[in-house]
């Protein structure tokens, strides 16, 4: 695991606004101004699965806590605003690259919809935002990885299963593997409240979507 320095666009990043349909509507807003009024803007999410050892996993990420919502607290691989021009053909790659150090293409990716998600982090910080969700479907898990300091501090990987039982409530917690973004690993134990928070069974339905996918479904894959 190797560190990569931030590239500084949030102190000017613009969004494209979005109106109560999620299409554009001409107008840009700043970032900081977009979370303080709730702004409707765009996002890219995806989630990195894979095979190991006869088992499947996802990769989730910790959000630093250099950020200002929801630092510190685990969501999936990789999640970005659309810059202002940016769909998730051009802003996917480009956030993986950003956050992880990987280097996709856009057919790489498995499209499951668009997700509407409204919340509150307290004030001046709502997200109201329309995600382009996509699994990350790979063959094993990357060797290498290069975290972008100030915006994820590690990775966690978790056996898929275990991620279904914790997100519907089977059980309290669950274990995972976490590599930190230098490099030294821990096993771990989660609990829901560690996630960014979700009214929607978000994490859980992602999972149910990407264990269907790693055993050959490809039919009505849907957020």
């Amino acid at each position: 695991m190797r560190r990569k320095s931030g590239e500084g666009r949030m102190a000017t990043e613009q969004f494209d606004v979005l109106d109560s349909s999620g299409r554009k509507t001409g107008a840009l807003i700043g970032r900081d101004d977009a979370h303080a009024a709730g702004v409707w803007h765009g996002a890219f999410h995806c989630l990195m699965v894979y095979r190991n050892g006869g088992s499947e996993y996802a990769l989730f990420q910790k959000r630093s806590v250099e950020k200002v919502i929801a630092a510190g607290l685990f969501d999936v691989s990789v999640g970005g605003h659309y810059s202002a021009g940016e769909d998730a053909r051009s802003a996917g790659p480009r956030e993986i690259s950003e956050e992880l150090g990987l280097a996709i293409t856009f057919p790489d990716l498995v499209p499951l919809g668009r997700r509407v998600f409204a919340y509150s982090f307290g004030p001046g910080s709502v997200e109201h935002e329309f995600q382009d969700v996509f699994l990350l479907p790979l063959a094993t898990r990357p060797e290498i990885l290069v975290l972008q300091a100030g915006e994820v501090d590690a990775v966690l990987e978790m056996e898929i299963g275990r991620g279904i039982e914790l997100f519907s409530g089977a059980t309290a917690s669950a274990t995972g593997r976490l590599t930190g973004i230098d490099g030294g690993e821990a096993q771990v134990s989660v609990a829901m409240a560690d996630f960014v928070p979700s009214e929607d069974q978000y994490y859980r339905k992602f999972l149910q979507l990407a264990r269907r996918y790693l055993r050959g479904e490809r039919e009505a894959l849907a957020i």
